[in-house]
């Protein structure tokens, strides 16, 4: 670019940006057999409320449809006063398809209410990260939920920290290294002379690259 002088200059900077390959990096540190687990604080959708039609013969379907909207209705805008991110699954689609399709987009919470839970004023939760389900007092519910996207939100990163401090190791010599790479593998904490030549050996004599 031209300076203030008039003369050209080199740009020094250092870019940022983000890629898919951030994605990736997230699909494999939290996901599982079931789909993907956002951590909480990236989660575009935080908790889904999944309505449960009535299986009461006594109820009629208009009258449970109208008690579930009186019961969901204020939740939502309490959870969203406080900034909680939240969607309302009212869609047709069966309770098993509901269920997987918000566990496979990785929502950190699902409520699921219905005549159980209006009746007796809980809310049934179940978490996405441990697959535990219990009951909370409607009462209670904001308060708890705040609690549990901080409690999901540590679990998950110190998870990942776990896993990744389990599984990298420290060689001390080249034999060492070789050694790691033939059994457990993982990451290998080690000295590098910082020839691209001995890189380049490194990679054709183990596979191994640098990170």
């Amino acid at each position: 670019f031209a300076g203030r002088d008039g003369k050209m200059e080199y740009v020094w900077q250092t870019s940022w940006g983000l890629s898919t390959r951030v994605l990736g990096g997230l699909f494999l540190t939290h996901g599982d057999d079931n789909g993907i687990i956002l951590p909480p604080k990236i989660a575009p959708i935080q908790v889904v409320i999944v309505p449960i039609e009535s299986k009461h013969v006594k109820k009629n379907a208009l009258q449970s449809a109208r008690d579930l909207f009186l019961y969901i209705e204020p939740l939502k805008k309490e959870l969203e006063g406080k900034g909680i991110r939240i969607r309302v699954d009212s869609s047709v689609e069966s309770l098993g398809r509901k269920f997987n399709k918000w566990e496979l987009k990785g929502v950190p919470l699902r409520f699921e209410i219905g005549d159980t839970e209006v009746d007796s004023k809980i809310i049934t939760v179940a978490r996405r990260d441990t697959f535990e389900k219990f009951n909370i007092q409607r009462a209670d519910i904001v308060t708890y939920t705040e609690k549990l996207l901080v409690e999901i939100q540590k679990s998950l990163f110190e998870k990942a920290k776990k896993f990744r401090d389990d599984n990298t190791r420290d060689a001390a010599s080249y034999d060492e290294f070789k050694k790691i790479m033939e059994t457990t593998r993982g990451f290998i904490r080690a000295f590098w002379c910082e020839d691209a030549a001995c890189e380049a050996k490194i990679k054709e004599e183990t596979k191994a690259s640098i990170r």
